[in-house]
């Protein structure tokens, strides 16, 4: 069922005119600052005592019906359920999904008042940022670095970037070797990704060299920083995705212009904040994974497992997207356009496709009181 919630708080006053125009109840005497008076066509009346208060968004029935929400007056006009009525309103209003939506991120209300009243009130630390202490850079000689998966060739990175970006192989294991460099451009340390089929449930690790597993913290590090830190301050902008495999496929896209660094995870950390905001960051965008299928929620209960889930995956994207939102534009990637399949990144389908997403993309601010209360 869709949220009715979200339609008594967006609904318009232009649409509960069409409504009632619809029924055959047009607006009766001159509007007053809370008040529009109609017919009571709730229990087909002659009388003009049916009341729509501006501020409430509620009707009142004088005569006979009382108190009723727009809900309650069109199971009165049509004889029909709550269902029904939700749905025939979300028609009206062009909402047809089950969270409320159209071209905007669910709402999320009680859960987020207190991390927007949080975060409101922090000041990011006028501490040095530390960095990563860098390791031996010969270590990569250890792996080939004229060999390439096709795979990620297939998929839009060319040989090219793969070689900007140092891309190794490590033949005996199977794995695409992934060195992670600080924002000096120093190796910090070294993920892989599997393609072995023992592996498919954990592809990106720390790559391990006879023993050794050249681990470090993502939370300390941006992957891409010190390719695309030129295109960050030209623009003060900065894309955070998951994988380095969206960074590659940005610097594809754009070269040196590009502003895309990942986390290499579904986290944003204190230190990923006070680094973008040290190099003049003004507004920053959140493209992560397409983790669920909105569509796919549509007629569940609410007591889905798997909608619970996708609740918290929204929950947790605000959270992330509030690290920056006192102190920055913030804004979310959000594929209501169904232009990515699940899993994907808003950078797998091409430049095309990304360029319409962040045409799309959705501020988020810490003035949201109104909708988290």
């Amino acid at each position: 069922m869709i949220d009715k919630d979200y339609l008594l708080e967006h609904i318009t006053e232009e649409q509960i005119l069409d409504i009632l125009q619809s029924f055959g109840a047009s607006p009766y005497g001159a509007f007053k600052e809370n008040e529009i008076w109609f017919r009571t066509i709730c229990h087909d009346g002659d009388s003009h005592k049916l009341c729509y208060f501006r501020n409430s968004k509620r009707f009142y029935c004088y005569t006979n019906c009382g108190e009723m929400t727009i809900f309650n007056l069109i199971m009165r006009l049509k004889n029909c359920g709550f269902g029904e009525a939700i749905n025939y309103v979300a028609k009206i209003m062009g909402v047809s999904n089950h969270y409320g939506f159209t071209n905007k991120l669910p709402v999320i209300k009680q859960e987020l008042a207190a991390i927007d009243k949080y975060i409101a009130m922090r000041k990011p630390k006028n501490t040095k940022i530390k960095h990563l202490p860098s390791i031996n850079n010969s270590i990569l000689k250890y792996f080939e670095n004229d060999v390439f998966y096709t795979g990620w060739i297939e998929e839009g990175i060319s040989i090219e970037t793969m070689k900007n970006f140092d891309i190794r192989w490590y033949e005996s294991e199977k794995h695409i070797v992934i060195p992670h460099r600080n924002i000096k451009g120093e190796l910090v340390g070294i993920r892989r990704r599997s393609l072995q089929e023992k592996d498919k449930n954990n592809k990106y690790m720390p790559e391990t060299i006879e023993g050794v597993t050249y681990t470090h913290s993502l939370n300390l590090n941006f992957y891409g920083l010190d390719k695309h830190i030129e295109g960050i301050k030209k623009t003060k902008k900065a894309v955070i995705v998951e994988s380095e495999k969206s960074v590659m496929l940005a610097h594809e896209y754009y070269g040196k212009d590009a502003f895309v660094i990942a986390t290499c995870g579904f986290n944003i950390s204190n230190w990923h904040r006070d680094v973008l905001l040290s190099l003049g960051v003004e507004e920053v965008m959140l493209a992560f994974d397409k983790d669920f299928l909105p569509i796919e929620f549509e007629d569940v209960e609410e007591n889905d497992a798997e909608y619970k889930k996708y609740q918290r995956f929204v929950k947790r994207l605000y959270s992330l997207a509030y690290k920056f939102a006192p102190y920055c534009r913030t804004y979310i990637l959000w594929d209501d356009m169904d232009l990515l399949e699940k899993k994907d990144s808003p950078f797998d389908k091409g430049q095309e496709v990304l360029e319409k997403i962040m045409k799309n993309k959705i501020e988020i601010s810490t003035d949201r009181k109104e909708e988290c209360c």
